[in-house]
């Protein structure tokens, strides 16, 4: 059973993603529609990743402060 990979990459609005498919020889039993979806799939999780950062508020004390746990990591507020 040989490893092989299949390379692509994926450019919309400035932004190129870079990937391959690692397989072994299962992956005769995909058509090429079925690999290109899968390549289209990873990119589009990627870029709505890249796309859509999250955002995320620290908890501050009255002088404006990052309140830290007691390991010394800021604490997120819950939405």
């Amino acid at each position: 059973m040989a490893i092989q990979s299949i390379d692509f990459e994926i450019t919309k609005d400035g932004y190129t993603f870079k990937d391959a498919i690692v397989y072994d020889d299962s992956i005769d039993s995909f058509t090429p529609e079925q690999i290109s979806s899968m390549q289209q799939q990873r990119f589009d999780n990627w870029y709505a990743i890249i796309t859509n950062p999250v955002s995320v508020v620290w908890q501050t004390d009255a002088e404006g402060n990052q309140v830290l746990d007691d390991n010394g990591n800021p604490i997120p507020v819950e939405a």
